[in-house]
């Protein structure tokens, strides 16, 4: 019994050999990868919540590198370790804590004016051919979450090269070539928020970055570094999830047409289509865990040392979350997804990507009177942790 969970064919299409391990290998054992694929979401949500599984992204990552390597990388993968994403707690909590209070639903919630006239105007660039990754899913949660951080949104598509290049080496099989061009941009995004940081030390400002400055006089252990590594994650994940959630949720309306009808005819779907959107189409396709000791799972003991994939895409189309997982139904109940992930590492910007989705959405079903896809089949980026499209040509009719 084997599994092919890295090839081009099952980025594209990876639904069919979840299937088959959900049926098969809810728990399969990958002896050239060295990884456990977990994909039952019971099993999924048990590791999330298990301690002894570790977010430790960085000691497998550089476990096959020769001393010589590791140093080389080590600029890296010092960054990478002090990310909120990597870390367990107790260092993880107070900036976790920080991260929840500047993104809760209540402020979040006030800034929905301001991000519907985003949205309104992006949407003047959707008329005719466009492409709606580039003039409406990237530059709205980029445009929001460099508001968020106190980045001029002028330098927006810097920002969008350095996630990219982050995006693509976390999402891929280490590649030696991969690490020095993530490495580059590293650097190159740690230089840009250390003037950033300078700048607003001077001049606080009402923003993310000068909370974590003040979160600094109360956990000294909360240096710079670790101040400018968490920078650099929020812009690489508050945009790049969000970007994909926002195409994948179109994509998946377009090819379920009576489901798009549905919402024009009833916009207070909305809430119900986001989530079944994220359940059926997961921006975030899997999260890597270090086991500590031995868990056991299921029938099965996992053995310390090795890494468990939990196969977010996988678990959102088990049967044990609800009926037809593989049916795309707006009207469901809400169901307990993973998207988001579960636990401790529930992502903090959740409420953001729900809001800018339920705008984008809302406004496309508004304002579009047509949108036709232009290419049979999406053009996936190869990586392995996202589900995101390199672009997404359509022709629309504006006036709906």
């Amino acid at each position: 019994m084997s599994f092919d969970l890295s090839s081009p064919e099952f980025v594209a299409n990876p639904y069919p050999t979840y299937k088959r391990l959900l049926k098969e290998a809810p728990i399969y054992w990958c002896e050239e990868r060295e990884f456990y694929y977990v994909s039952h979401l019971t099993y999924v949500k048990a590791l999330f919540l298990d301690p002894r599984a570790s977010s430790d992204r960085v000691k497998p990552m550089v476990a096959g590198l020769s001393e010589a390597q590791r140093q080389a990388v080590e600029p890296l993968t010092s960054t990478l370790s002090k990310w909120l994403l990597f870390q367990d707690p107790p260092m993880h909590t107070p900036v976790r804590k920080l991260i929840n209070q500047s993104l809760s639903s209540k402020v979040i919630s006030a800034m929905e004016t301001d991000i519907q006239l985003i949205v309104d105007e992006l949407m003047d660039g959707l008329d005719g051919e466009c492409d709606l990754i580039a003039d409406l899913a990237y530059p709205l949660p980029a445009i929001v979450i460099s508001h968020i951080l106190g980045v001029p949104v002028e330098d927006r598509d810097q920002i969008k090269a350095w996630s990219r290049t982050i995006a693509q080496f976390l999402g891929s099989k280490t590649d030696l070539s991969l690490v020095a061009k993530a490495q580059q941009d590293i650097l190159a995004a740690k230089d840009y928020f250390y003037t950033l940081l300078k700048q607003q030390r001077l001049s606080p400002k009402n923003n993310v970055m000068s909370q974590m400055i003040l979160l600094q006089e109360q956990q000294p252990s909360f240096t710079d570094e670790h101040l400018i590594a968490n920078c650099i994650l929020l812009i690489f994940a508050g945009h790049e999830t969000t970007t994909n959630l926002i195409g994948n949720a179109w994509l998946t309306l377009l090819r379920h047409p009576e489901q798009l009808a549905m919402l024009r005819a009833n916009p207070e779907l909305i809430g119900s289509a986001i989530e079944e959107c994220l359940r059926f189409e997961s921006p975030v396709q899997r999260m890597g865990r270090l086991l500590k000791e031995p868990i056991a799972v299921g029938d099965e003991i996992l053995q310390p040392g090795r890494r468990a994939l939990l196969l977010i895409g996988a678990a959102n189309r088990d049967g044990a979350l609800i009926d037809n997982p593989n049916t795309f139904d707006i009207q469901r109940p809400a169901s307990r997804h993973l998207a988001f992930g579960h636990g401790t590492h529930f992502c903090s910007g959740a409420a953001l990507a729900r809001l800018e989705a339920k705008l984008a959405l809302l406004t496309l079903c508004k304002q579009l009177k047509h949108s036709e896809l232009v290419l049979d089949q999406p053009r996936w980026i190869y990586n392995l942790g996202m589900r995101a499209m390199e672009d997404f040509p359509l022709i629309n009719t504006l006036g709906y």
